[in-house]
């Protein structure tokens, strides 16, 4: 018995010994196992950056929408495992700074991907791994063609043993749409939310190619049609398939609350492109504002060419719609007949350079917003992901694509401005370079306008060594020589540096963009359980300068204007960020609680905060109402009536996670009309609630009351 314990001792002290070891070499023997389960990961073909993350508005108004559940973006490691998994070498940043475009968009997937397209972890994990592995190109420089095998490159092994983390330790971070969780029986409406573990939605993915069908919303001009009030809104859904996508719309008017979403028109794919859905981009026409549908469609993630394709919904018939798919067709393939040739409602244009006509080097493209849109044209702005200078010149540039409303099928040189700064200097018998260009592209750029200029400045914020602490904000505007885009460049309207933005400050959003007290604005939890209070951090951006010589002023948090007393189970699903005047907004926050105990469904609590001059907000939320699931979903399947209550309970919370809350002015009165759109079966769009733009809901809240009795 006594050799029996000696042994058993002896097998305890050494696997006492492995397990440290291993521990302590995480480095060397996490690389082996992560080569080994990963050894046969596909190897990227693009030599391109991978797309950034972030918000994709619904609408042409100044609407911003705040993902991630206010829980910041990071891939920092806890600092011991940091150091053992990942000890940095001389010449080597930190791999939370080297991954940190894949791990935003890796947060952005495990909070929202579920709710919003249907994503598994499993492709949250594998999207990390894909994204890692493109950015090893630009960390390493490597030249197209070069060997990046996982034995040749540091990177590639590091990307692996990222993935490998993830994939063995993330799986209480993912948010599925149905947890296995109850809240209501934890008492979790109370504490961390009834959303506390769930997916909501969130669009976030420019190129979802692995979703199978997922839902868009936007809001834009209403048709033309007998009855429809000048100057309204209506609802647009876009059913998303990889063959092409399904329109259905939803009309309002002051004496409905809901609108039906009817078919509107089926678009075909055009196999040459990837389906993706539509921004919004706001023109004047005849000099009244009007909106367009625009996609910016490339031909695949391998390379950056394509094209833009835009339709006004207010004008367009539906054979105007049907003719979208014939509008892309080259000559050659139309022949002699051309039906779509004279339609002024449709503009479709290859984006490029002479050199390469149908590409334009960018990833994705983002509405360049501005007080006073131009007359007939398209105005886009893109930071561009591949080099722009060539001949061994390492150096950003970005796009201000403008684009005539008039062109069919033509070719639009749209010359690549190159970004001057104090990181991208031009330095005379020198080719332009930056180093590690891919830290621009971990979010997406904001567009501000400043009142006194003509031009829009593209604006992003990049960290580097000190990125957990500090992130230097590039300001680029454009100098127009001469009257041919050719001669036009890019030039620094001022770098700052923010001091004190922590990695769970991004996103962030702008406020006052088209105003004279522009700030970047972060909001967020208080604690990892959302029981504290939400934290609403901003900085303050200086005047603008015409140059970007001297040391970049240092910007201070500013946290004592905007205190609010609110928890952080508002931030679970997304916050909408409505510009209200040049320098204020109005926040809308709306969440998922349990209702009255009679009627033991779910509801959606509706709130809004004012953020005014200077910042200042008020000290609490101004509360709305609380609409049933039952009443924004009257029929949750095609037969409710056979559907046990729980079946159809838990079908309606899922729906609603699966729905975002939008809010815009449908119908040019001045106040904002809060919109649920459609879920079940049929999806009716309704009304929940008008709010005024001090953020006061309306007295005509009763509506949703009413509603509940329907």
């Amino acid at each position: 018995m006594r050799r029996v314990y000696l042994l058993m001792a002896t097998i305890g002290f050494l696997v006492c010994i492995a397990v440290t070891a291993i521990f302590i070499r995480m480095d060397f023997f996490g690389r082996l196992l992560a080569d080994r389960v990963l050894a046969n990961a596909a190897m990227p073909t693009e030599k391109e950056m991978p797309p950034t993350s972030g918000q994709i508005p619904f609408s042409s108004a100044d609407i911003q929408i705040i993902g991630g559940r206010g829980e910041g973006l990071s891939c920092s490691l806890p600092r011991l495992l940091a150091d053992l998994a990942f000890p940095q070498e001389e010449g080597r940043e930190a791999i939370g700074l080297q991954m940190r475009q894949a791990c935003a968009t890796h947060d952005y997937c495990y909070r929202h991907g579920a709710a919003t397209y249907g994503y598994t972890q499993a492709d949250c994990d594998f999207l990390l791994q894909e994204h890692a592995f493109r950015l090893c190109y630009f960390i390493e420089r490597r030249e197209p063609g070069s060997d990046m095998e996982a034995k040749q490159s540091k990177c590639i092994r590091d990307a692996r043993l990222v993935t490998l983390g993830v994939r063995a330790g993330g799986s209480d971070s993912f948010r599925p749409l149905n947890p296995s969780v109850d809240a209501l029986s934890q008492g979790l409406e109370h504490k961390a939310g009834l959303d506390g573990r769930a997916s909501t939605y969130f669009e976030f993915d420019p190129y979802p190619v692995r979703s199978l069908s997922y839902f868009v919303y936007r809001i834009a001009d209403a048709p033309e049609a007998e009855g429809t009030l000048q100057g309204s809104k209506a609802l647009y859904k876009f059913s998303m398939r990889p063959s092409g996508m399904f329109v259905s719309v939803a009309t309002f008017d002051k004496n409905t609350r809901f609108g039906e979403l009817t078919p509107h028109v089926k678009l075909p794919g055009d196999p040459s492109y990837i389906v993706n859905a539509p921004v919004v981009v706001a023109t004047m026409h005849k000099g009244k504002k009007e909106d367009w549908f625009v996609w910016w469609q490339r031909r695949g993630l391998s390379q950056t060419g394509g094209r833009i394709l835009a339709i006004t919904p207010r004008r367009a018939t539906k054979g105007d719609w049907n003719c979208l798919y014939f509008a892309g067709m080259t000559e050659k393939m139309l022949g002699d007949n051309d039906p779509c040739g004279t339609r002024n409602t449709i503009a479709i244009v290859e984006v490029g350079t002479a050199g390469h006509p149908d590409d334009g080097g960018f990833s994705q493209v983002v509405p360049a917003q501005g007080a006073q849109p131009a007359p007939d044209t398209l105005h886009l702005m893109a930071l561009q992901t591949s080099s722009c200078l060539g001949n061994g010149a390492n150096a950003p540039c970005f796009r201000d694509i403008r684009i005539s409303t008039a062109l069919r099928r033509k070719h639009q040189a749209q010359e690549p401005l190159r970004v001057t700064d104090q990181l991208a200097k031009e330095t005379p018998g020198q080719k332009p370079s930056e180093s590690d260009v891919y830290r621009n592209y971990v979010s997406a750029p904001l567009v501000f306008q400043s009142p006194l200029e003509r031009d829009p400045l593209m604006t992003w914020a990049r960290r580097d060594k000190d990125y957990e602490s500090k992130a230097l904000v590039r300001r680029i505007g454009i100098v127009r020589k001469t009257a041919r885009p050719k001669n036009d460049t890019g030039r620094s309207r001022g770098s700052v540096w923010l001091a004190d933005i922590q990695e769970n400050d991004e996103p962030l959003f702008a406020l006052g963009r088209t105003g004279e007290r522009q700030s970047l604005v972060a909001i967020r939890k208080s604690d990892d359980t959302g029981v504290g209070r939400v934290e609403i951090r901003q900085w303050r951006l200086p005047g603008l300068r015409d140059d970007d010589t001297g040391e970049a002023p240092l910007i201070k948090v500013n946290t004592a204007a905007c205190q609010p007393k609110f928890e952080g189970t508002w931030l679970a699903r997304p916050p909408t960020v409505v510009s209200v005047g040049s320098d204020e907004a109005v926040v809308l926050l709306s969440r998922i609680v349990g209702a009255k105990a009679e009627n033991g469904d779910y509801g959606l609590e509706l709130a809004t905060l004012k953020i005014g001059t200077d910042g200042r907000c008020s000290e609490s939320l101004f509360t709305g109402p609380i609409i049933p699931t039952v009443t924004l979903i009257p029929n949750a399947t095609k037969n409710d009536q056979n559907t046990p209550k729980s079946v159809l309970k838990q079908k309606r919370l899922e729906l609603i996670r699966q729905t975002p809350t939008l809010v815009d002015d449908l119908d040019g009165d001045n106040t904002l009309e809060v919109v649920f759109p459609g879920a079940g079966s049929p999806p009716d769009a309704r009304m929940m609630a008008r709010i005024s733009k001090d953020g006061n809901f309306l007295p005509e809240q009763v509506m949703a009351e009413s509603m509940a009795q329907e």
